[in-house]
């Protein structure tokens, strides 16, 4: 594999596609189960079988990057067969030389996947669907294109070396102030049902704060609005 290889065609893959000529050597693993509600086996297997079916057409010197979840972060999470099944994957990957893991957050984009949060609460407001809000409970979003370049660049510097990242916004939001911005954006009152309670968890960053130093990207007061302004305000 001399050019790049991206294996998938959602958000993530479609992101990447923008930057194949970045990509040589380099297999993106963009395919995986990506809804941590899904306790479907056969998706698990699927995804299972699909990797084991990409290494086997990779040499060792080729990079592989896989992309898992920051809800391996969320307590409530921890002995779901969706999380349990990401690890999985991860020891799998880990095991193989110049392979990468990414842990992602919830991911801002252009996607027509209506099981996506951000997806489901501009529909909701939309359609004036009610919309359970637990008080506690915090999201982390980050633009698809910021951790796009966020892991090339890691890859790119870190070729040798087996990576785990976490790739997120160093601010998590509460998701009643998510749907306070896409109203704004949009013009029009969610119709919320309140709920106490909720958690939330903490997503560490470690090196990935010095990637975002060397390509630029801050996160400003206004990031997150800014970012949602780009995806979900009606076009003319």
């Amino acid at each position: 594999m001399k050019d790049g290889m991206i294996i998938g065609t959602g958000l993530l893959a479609s992101s990447f596609e923008k930057h194949i000529n970045k990509l040589q050597g380099i297999c993106i693993f963009a395919s995986g189960v990506s809804n941590s509600s899904c306790t479907d086996e056969a998706e698990f297997a699927r995804e299972l079988n699909l990797l084991k079916d990409t290494f086997e057409g990779l040499s060792l010197n080729e990079s592989f990057a896989y992309f898992s979840t920051c809800s391996v972060y969320d307590p409530t999470l921890k002995h779901s067969a969706y999380i349990k099944h990401k690890q999985k994957i991860e020891l799998m990957i880990l095991q193989r030389k110049n392979s990468h893991i990414f842990r992602l957050p919830q991911l801002a984009g252009n996607s027509k996947n209506t099981t996506t949060l951000l997806n489901f609460l501009s529909n909701s407001i939309e359609s004036s669907s009610p919309i359970n809000i637990w008080s506690k409970a915090e999201r982390n979003i980050i633009d698809v294109e910021d951790a796009t370049r966020t892991v090339i660049h890691y890859i790119k510097n870190h070729k040798n070396k087996n990576i785990i990242a976490n790739v997120c916004n160093p601010c998590p939001t509460k998701i009643l102030d998510i749907v306070r911005m896409l109203e704004k954006i949009k013009g029009k009152s969610a119709r919320v049902n309140y709920i106490e309670g909720g958690s939330f968890y903490d997503i560490p960053l470690d090196h990935t704060k010095e990637i975002y130093r060397e390509i630029g990207l801050t996160f400003k007061d206004s990031y997150l609005e800014d970012t949602l302004r780009k995806y979900y305000s009606k076009k003319p």
